[in-house]
């Protein structure tokens, strides 16, 4: 019974260490962008954009050099979430977070706007170039 409870507090010591707001509280400022994934390529004219952060932190979205919308602010588990819209062939999407302690980040993403679906890479091309390749070798 003894070896149980010593593993559960070890177990909510590191996830209170590793949370979101235990690196607030350490000043420890950070910013992951789940999506877009860089190089993305897509023919819808608007991208899914996702991440976390410190929470309670503000983020501005900028398509090539201009901003998109107003500010948003981060709640209190840090994710954010919204669409953004693209308009050219090739994008650079920037995020810019302003974190509660005064410093700022940012991140930045290439998407790609296809004319078409047809545009994409086949993917039965692909694996044969896999196969042809892997036999070569």
């Amino acid at each position: 019974m003894r070896k149980i409870a010593t593993a559960l507090v070890i177990a909510v010591a590191l996830l209170t260490l590793f949370s979101p707001s235990a690196r607030a509280n350490d000043d420890n400022n950070f910013i992951k962008l789940a999506e877009p994934k860089d190089n993305f390529m897509t023919s819808s004219d608007k991208v899914l954009l996702s991440g976390e952060t410190v929470p309670k932190s503000s983020i501005v979205v900028l398509v090539n050099g201009r901003k998109e919308g107003k500010e948003h602010s981060v709640g209190a588990a840090g994710v954010f979430i919204t669409q953004v819209p693209i308009k050219s062939k090739e994008n650079i999407i920037t995020v810019k977070v302003s974190f509660p302690s005064g410093d700022a980040e940012t991140v930045s993403r290439k998407v790609y706007q296809l004319d078409s679906e047809s545009e994409l890479p086949e993917l039965g091309s692909l694996i044969q170039t896999l196969r042809s390749f892997l036999i070569l070798k």
